[in-house]
């Protein structure tokens, strides 16, 4: 069974008149907090083989807390997966992502909301809420994801 991993990056730091959006970086709190989770993901087993991530300085920033804690996987920045991208087409890449997966793979996606909660839906049929920081498993099985698991930020640092 390929697992997938939906990540919503850590705290960043608030909007600053004149900045990006996209350029909002990680605060120092963010740091330390989303490090810790990131090492609660890989306790946990949840080893990535694979790599997604917004272009987004923070989501850039989370995929990198869970490259220390990981080591290094392959990874590449993804502009479908932005705050406004659109779970359809994220499925149908993910579908053929699956399709040349071995049964082991283990795929993250570090993004942001309302992207996230809209792709869990769309998947897996379920409203939940994605804390920042927050993990959420599903598992691809008979051509179909299904939920496996929501780890809060809190119990990932655990």
């Amino acid at each position: 069974m390929t697992t997938l991993l939906l990540i919503r990056h850590g705290i960043a730091e608030d909007p600053q008149l004149g900045q990006k959006d996209s350029d909002r970086a990680l605060t120092e709190d963010g740091w330390k907090k989303t490090r810790a989770a990131m090492k609660g993901v890989v306790a946990l087993g949840l080893l990535p083989t694979r790599g997604f991530n917004s272009p987004y300085r923070r989501a850039a920033e989370t995929m990198a807390c869970l490259q220390e804690a990981a080591g290094a996987f392959p990874m590449e920045t993804r502009v479908d997966l932005m705050p406004n991208g659109r779970p359809p087409q994220v499925d149908l890449w993910l579908r053929g992502r699956v399709a040349e997966a071995g049964p082991k793979d283990v795929f993250v996606l570090v993004s942001h909301q309302p992207f996230l909660g809209d792709l869990i839906f769309h998947l897996a049929g379920l409203h939940l809420e994605v804390k920042k920081a927050s993990c959420t498993v599903l598992g691809w099985e008979a051509g179909a994801w299904r939920f496996e698991h929501q780890y809060q930020p809190s119990e990932l640092r655990r």
